[in-house]
């Protein structure tokens, strides 16, 4: 692994991969609820708009299961990640699909109906360009692409993701692998840190591999401020359907008007 270079209170992520080959399976494998809830959020919110067709852009796709229940709905599909292990997932799970390697903040964006970014993708320091500034950009680019209409729909992580004074620990297990972990969050510069240690069944033996993430936390209020100053009507939602979200994260719903 890499190390973490701080420049006053922005930090610089030098020489570091993220969801490399085991913890990219091991999300795939047992995190990808949000997104399987997502989805046909999504594609219903699409089809009430009288959006029944058109590009729908996965940022931050993972593995693909956000896309391949668009794809299946009849819609074509860009998914964007900046791990080319999840983006080889994706790209077995949905082959009719294209996907490519690359940041959400500056990847070109065609003309589309809807626009998904589900996870805390908003959140992730990843790319050391990560600012408020790069998100506001970021949404008006959304905006221009998107047609008359179209979606937006994502996720973020606020202040108070990690409850009390934290850490928080976390663990869980899989039939082939298992993943423990602890979550920082520092509320002076709302700054969230993960470290996580996950094992992975290779034959007889279970192979160990350590990642840290960094994320900024958003309040909504902010987003709703800078989303609505560009154009989006914007509404809250507590979760995507039945799948609820745990305290400290909100997704937003949000649109071009007509």
């Amino acid at each position: 692994m890499g190390f973490l270079y701080w420049r006053g209170w922005m930090p610089t992520i030098a020489r570091m991969s993220f969801y490399r080959e085991d913890l990219a399976y091991i999300h795939d494998s047992g995190f990808g609820h949000y997104a399987q809830h997502a989805a046909p959020l999504l594609v219903n919110d699409l089809r009430q708009r009288g959006l029944d067709r058109g590009l729908v852009i996965d940022f931050g796709c993972g593995s693909g299961i956000l896309s391949e229940h668009v794809a299946a709905a009849g819609y074509d599909v860009l998914g964007i990640d900046l791990s080319p292990e999840f983006i080889a997932m994706a790209q077995r799970r949905v082959p009719v699909g294209s996907f490519r390697v690359g940041s959400v903040l500056k990847e070109e964006l065609p003309k589309c109906v809807g626009v998904a970014a589900i996870g805390e993708i908003v959140n992730y320091l990843f790319d050391a360009d990560h600012s408020l500034e790069q998100l506001a950009q970021l949404f008006r680019r959304i905006l221009t692409a998107l047609v008359p209409g179209g979606t937006l729909l994502f996720d973020a992580s606020e202040p108070g993701r990690v409850p009390g004074p934290g850490p928080l620990h976390f663990n869980r297990q899989g039939d082939d692998w298992a993943i423990m972990g602890t979550a920082d969050e520092d509320r002076q510069t709302r700054l969230l840190t993960r470290r996580m240690v996950s094992f992975r069944k290779t034959g007889e033996l279970y192979r160990r591999d350590g990642e840290t993430h960094l994320l900024r936390l958003l309040p909504r209020a902010d987003l709703a401020e800078v989303l609505r100053g560009i154009g989006f009507e914007v509404q809250f939602l507590d979760g995507y359907g039945v799948q609820l979200l745990p305290a400290g994260m909100v997704a937003i719903l949000a649109h071009k008007p007509h």
